[in-house]
């Protein structure tokens, strides 16, 4: 295997990647390693959940009453995801629009560390994830989360007919879709390929979406809820953000996560029975309305917000880390079924 390129001043002292069980002891010396110079402090390395985070090292440091979240990359894909991060917080912090969420948004601070490492404010609150795995069924805990959004996009979007920004909102994404699945750039998978292309484009025609601030992974895990009655506390992992993103995809993420997790069922399954039956079940659209969502308002095609809600979130899956695109069962439950559905739509056009 060819050995990664040196990420830190770490690197040639401690492989970067170690089996499975010995990867928390690799990551707890890596981060008391790599805060060395930084002062006293107490460090919680964030386990490594999924493949989404195999490219960082994620650690709180705690100094007093004070604690700072803490992103280190490990490889190439890990430093443009840092770097993009740190771009995005710093666009959120410069917006004056989003002055009255000010609370909610991670603040970039001094970096400690060497290059590369991204260094922002914690929040508080719960996970909203953990809140609706303790009371499956019940919205009380997916309704500020999703509230917000409706008030963010009342507060920076402007509507725009959706074929005039095919080119920021669906071919870049389709670009790095290809480029880290490399098995869909020949053959029938190919093709395959290309009729998610023309799926897109059909959805798309003369739909009428926002254009503003859209997270880009808007997902139960990444918002923090607190008090009584629940409110939002806090949103980050920003990474995938931008200031001019299609702002109903966050809100369709959300749902359609929250879906996934109380069902038990692969996103990819779920997004392909949508695009065969033409339309959003009725659960999804009552949560929908909560961000004021209607997915059939200001589209021909029922099923524009969905696919292009699905198309972000692999996207940003496989541009955060390559890992994505050579798992075999990643690929088999969230990218294949809604590929076939697009190829049989294809195939059954006059």
């Amino acid at each position: 295997m060819k050995t990664p390129a040196k990420m830190s001043s770490l690197s040639g002292l401690l492989p970067l990647y170690f089996p499975r069980p010995l990867a928390g002891l690799d990551d707890r010396l890596r981060a008391h390693w790599l805060m060395r110079g930084a002062g006293r402090g107490d460090i919680t390395v964030v386990r490594r959940p999924s493949r989404t985070k195999a490219g960082l090292l994620v650690f709180e440091l705690r100094r007093g009453a004070g604690s700072l979240v803490v992103k280190h990359p490990r490889n190439e894909a890990g430093a443009a995801v840092t770097a993009r991060e740190r771009e995005v917080l710093q666009q959120l912090d410069a917006d004056s629009r989003l002055d009255p969420w000010r609370s909610l948004l991670p603040q970039v601070v001094g970096s400690p560390g060497p290059a590369g490492t991204l260094a922002q404010s914690t929040l508080p609150g719960v996970p909203a994830e953990r809140l609706i795995l303790d009371t499956p069924g019940d919205s009380h805990a997916a309704a500020p989360a999703l509230r917000l959004l409706a008030d963010l996009r009342a507060a920076t979007g402007r509507r725009h007919q959706a074929a005039d920004r095919a080119r920021p909102w669906c071919e870049s994404q389709l670009t790095a879709l290809s480029a880290g699945i490399p098995r869909y750039r020949s053959g029938r998978r190919a093709a395959e390929f290309e009729a998610l292309r023309h799926r897109l484009d059909a959805a798309l025609a003369g739909a009428v979406l926002t254009e503003g601030w859209t997270h880009g992974d808007y997902h139960p895990g990444n918002v923090l809820l607190a008090g009584d009655p629940l409110q939002v506390t806090g949103v980050f992992d920003w990474s995938g953000g931008r200031a001019d993103g299609p702002c109903e995809i966050d809100a369709y993420t959300f749902v359609l996560a929250l879906r996934s997790t109380l069902a038990g069922r692969p996103l990819g399954g779920l997004v392909a029975e949508t695009l065969r039956t033409g339309r959003v079940p009725d659960a999804d659209r009552a949560l929908l309305a909560l961000a004021d969502v209607d997915p059939d308002h200001g589209v021909a095609d029922p099923v524009a917000i969905p696919l292009l809600s699905w198309l972000w979130h692999v996207a940003n899956n496989v541009s955060k880390s390559p890992r994505f695109g050579h798992s075999y069962g990643w690929l088999t439950h969230t990218v294949t079924p809604v590929l076939e559905e697009c190829a049989r739509w294809a195939g059954a056009r006059p």
